[in-house]
C-alpha cells in the first residue's frame, strides 16, 4: 500500500496535474490500489468524491489556519464561511436568517459560528448582514488556487474514465 507522506511543503511543480495530487496534507492512498466493498454502489467515484472533499477541507485548514477551523467547528463553520464568501462575491452581504435559511440550518447556530469568524477577523458586521474581509486576501493565493483546481479537474478527470469503463 502506497501512502503519500504529508511534506507540509509547497507543491512541487512536477506535481502539478499529475494523478496523484500532492498539495499539503494529501497523505492519501491511492484510489486504484483500493477494491472498495462490492455492496456500496458506485463506490470507487463515491471513494474519488470523498478524497476531493477531504483534500479541498484541508487546504482551507491549512491556508487559513486553526483560527477558521474553531475549537466548536464542524463542518458547519466552514460552510458558513463559504456561503458569506460566495455573497461577497455577489456584492450581496447576507444576514444570519439567510444564511440559515439558505443552509438549513439553525438561526442561532448559524449567528455563533458569524460571531466567532468575526472575532477573527475572516467576515465583518455590515449593518444587519455579513461579509468577508481582507484576510481572505492571501499570500501566493494563486499557487493556492491551482492546487484546489488541479484536485477538482483531477478527480473528474478519473470519474469520467470510471464511467468510461462502466460503459465498455
Amino acid at each position: 500500500m502506497q501512502i503519500h507522506k504529508n511534506h507540509r511543503g509547497r507543491q512541487s511543480e512536477s506535481h502539478a496535474g499529475s494523478h496523484d495530487w500532492r498539495g499539503p496534507g494529501s497523505d492519501f492512498v491511492l484510489v486504484e490500489e483500493r477494491q472498495p466493498p462490492p455492496r456500496i454502489e458506485l463506490a470507487r467515484e463515491r471513494m474519488l468524491m470523498c478524497r476531493l472533499y477531504i483534500g479541498l477541507i484541508r487546504t482551507l485548514n491549512e491556508d487559513y489556519g486553526a483560527a477558521f477551523g474553531s475549537p466548536s467547528d464542524s463542518a458547519t463553520g466552514r460552510t458558513i464561511g463559504i456561503y458569506v464568501f460566495l455573497c461577497t462575491m455577489m456584492c450581496t452581504p447576507v444576514s444570519p436568517s439567510k444564511i440559515a435559511n439558505a443552509l438549513k440550518l439553525p438561526r442561532v447556530t448559524v449567528v455563533r459560528r458569524l460571531q466567532e469568524m468575526v472575532k477573527h477577523g475572516f467576515i465583518e458586521r455590515v449593518g444587519n448582514a455579513y461579509r468577508v474581509t481582507d484576510k481572505v486576501n492571501l499570500p501566493d493565493l494563486k499557487t493556492r488556487l491551482q492546487r484546489r483546481i488541479d484536485m477538482i479537474v483531477e478527480t473528474g478527470r478519473k470519474l469520467s474514465e470510471l464511467e468510461h469503463q462502466r460503459a465498455a
